[in-house]
């Protein structure tokens, strides 16, 4: 499941076969919230599973990662290893001569293995599975490989230059969740100012004729109504004003680009030149690009500007009507300006000088986007990375314990904080200079403080020990229940792997002589109720979760794998059934047998690992087998 930030719901699902039977929703979805459920390939248990959130999280009002057992760690590593491969041994690529199919295409590297993976993996399912192995295959700096491999499987199926990746191919889909994960950041600097300006002009822009809707205008007693071409006239002034600014930002931010980005759109400008070298065909590879980076990045987020995490809110109807019409000249740009895009929608003629203009700007602008060189990339990336912007920041009000005397709502203060990789800082104004509270490596919770103890429902705590070992806390009020969540979650992310967390804390506060919670006299008594440090937000901007993902891909393959063995016995044209056949080292000679024995060997390690030996941390999904 993945909780959209600032999102939670207790939540209840029946699967079987892990086919979706049924699910409860106990109580309202926060302002303009929703549950989204992830899809998974059939795998091999028919058990009947229940899942559902642990209502001993704060009676469910705490944001729950949900994730299933994962694959045991001893066993994990060779798993993202033979999907990945090591870069010496290159993605193969298929005969010219045959079908990859053929038994002379028997898998020998891991570009048949992502091959055939692709073959077997269902429509509904690729969406799923392109992620997981994206994300799967950057974790293994192995990302830009991964996907040059699918653009020369792409372009080798291909015939039609106008055809070029419009499928629902595992190459989009992969290439569409990489733009998302590794640019999104890039989006919100290039995209975030035109959004912000739209919804805030509210203005009304109609190009259709047929829906245009003439009202009045002029001063109290001098109405008069608005004419339909004065209506379009000033609705095409607004977009052209718009789609400048666009592609003028678009222009400027070439440095801003993430290095690997550029480089991944390098890779494919040279494929498809090498696929259509020929004169007739100079616009295709700038097409390519454009495939990506307008229609499936930029304009859906002009559409949709929730869902990329660039409002908070998703848009009326007017402006709605604004970004859609924007979207569409973003999309005629990016479409190099074809008279088939220009015959769809005459009433978008009063845009074409600004979408011929922006054709030349984008293409300047493509030319100096993968002109890009290895050292350029690396040092590119290196200096990005020294501008990593905060984990999260903003206004919060807050009182540090001291000595007994009453702690009071009133007593809270307010600065701006920020968290980043290495402190929790705070300052008088954004502006001002930062002073350090807490580092991040002395953080041992991040908990919510009950709501008796201050009057507020929005309060938290961050327990910690000091520069002399002694433990201290600092409680922190948030302005709403979305903001206490997302800075619980990112105080968790950042301090997941620290030395020394706590199992136990007190939810109330030490008033008097006494804890507020459990009445126990002993300040330092251990804690009440447990802590919550795994329980976070699934948000855009997370750092990648290498276990989670093999995780994923491992489930995925279980549900194919008799489809997988199936096709490896006739590739190889070996026997119905039997034993994979060892290489000379004892290990399995092709890439498709190595996943196989993989596939075994995990299995294995799930069926031998001790039952009911807990992990350090109690897993946050209920697993009932009936």
């Amino acid at each position: 499941m993945v909780l959209p930030s600032g999102c939670y719901q207790p939540l209840v699902q029946l699967l079987c076969r892990e086919v979706k039977l049924g699910t409860q929703v106990r109580g309202p979805l926060g302002d303009g919230g929703r549950v989204q459920g992830q899809s998974v390939c059939p795998p091999c248990p028919s058990k009947p599973t229940l899942k559902s959130r642990d209502l001993s999280c704060q009676d469910g009002k705490e944001p729950a990662s949900a994730r299933g057992p994962s694959v045991p760690w001893e066993s994990a590593p060779p798993f993202p290893m033979v999907l990945c491969g090591p870069q010496s041994e290159g993605f193969g690529f298929p005969c010219a001569s045959c079908s990859p199919t053929s038994p002379c295409c028997l898998p020998q590297s891991p570009g048949q293995l992502i091959l055939l993976i692709e073959e077997t993996t269902s429509t509904e399912c690729r969406q799923d599975v392109a992620t997981t192995l994206l994300k799967l295959f950057l974790g293994q700096g192995l990302a830009k490989d991964f996907l040059d491999l699918l653009f020369q499987l792409e372009l080798g199926r291909t015939s039609e230059a106008n055809t070029l990746f419009r499928s629902n191919s595992l190459a989009s889909k992969s290439m569409e969740s990489f733009l998302k994960v590794a640019g999104m950041r890039y989006l919100h600097g290039v995209l975030g100012p035109i959004i912000d300006r739209v919804f805030e002009e509210k203005k009304y822009v109609e190009l259709d004729p047929s829906k245009v809707e003439v009202k009045d205008v002029g001063c109290s007693g001098l109405h008069r109504p608005q004419t339909e071409a004065e209506v379009l006239e000033q609705s095409a002034q607004t977009l052209r004003a718009h789609l400048g600014a666009l592609l003028s930002s678009l222009s400027r931010s070439v440095r801003a680009c993430p290095a690997v980005v550029r480089a991944t759109f390098r890779q494919l400008f040279r494929r498809v030149r090498e696929r259509f070298p020929s004169a007739q065909d100079e616009n295709v590879p700038f097409i390519a690009v454009t495939s990506f980076l307008c229609l499936r990045f930029i304009s859906p987020a002009i559409m949709a500007p929730k869902l990329f995490h660039l409002r908070e809110r998703h848009a009326d109807a007017r402006t709605s009507r604004t970004l859609l019409l924007l979207a569409k000249a973003v999309q005629n740009v990016g479409n190099m300006d074809t008279p088939a895009s220009r015959a769809k929608e005459a009433w978008m003629e009063p845009l074409q000088p600004t979408v011929r203009q922006g054709v030349a700007q984008l293409k300047d602008f493509i030319t100096k986007l993968v002109d890009i060189q290895e050292k350029e990339e690396l040092d590119l990336q290196r200096a990005l990375s020294l501008q990593a912007p905060p984990v999260k920041e903003g206004p919060l009000f807050i009182h540090r314990t001291k000595g007994k005397g009453p702690l009071m709502s009133s007593s809270f203060k307010k600065l701006h904080f920020s968290l980043t990789t290495e402190a929790l800082s705070f300052a008088k104004t954004p502006s001002s200079k930062k002073s350090t509270l807490i580092k991040l490596a002395h953080i041992r919770a991040a908990e919510k403080v009950e709501e008796k103890s201050f009057g507020s429902s929005h309060v938290m705590q961050v327990i910690y020990t000091d520069d002399a070992g002694r433990s201290q806390t600092a409680y922190l009020q948030c302005k709403c229940v979305n903001e206490l969540n997302q800075w619980l979650s990112a105080l968790r992310k950042v301090s997941i792997n620290n030395t020394g967390l706590l199992g136990s804390y007190h939810p109330g506060v030490f008033r008097g002589d006494k804890w507020s919670c459990c009445h126990q006299r002993d300040k330092t008594d251990l804690g009440c109720d447990k802590t919550r440090s795994r329980v976070t937000l699934q948000e855009w901007n997370d750092p990648l979760d290498h276990d989670l993902e093999a995780q994923l891909i491992y489930r995925h393959l279980l549900g194919v794998e008799a489809t997988l063995r199936e096709k490896h016995r006739q590739l190889s044209a070996g026997p119905e059934a039997g034993p994979v056949l060892p290489g000379p080292g004892g290990a399995p000679e092709d890439p498709l047998a190595q996943l196989l024995q993989v596939l075994q060997d995990l299995r294995e390690a799930h069926r031998s690992s001790p039952a009911g030996s807990p992990p350090l941390e109690p897993s946050r999904v209920l697993e009932l087998q009936t």
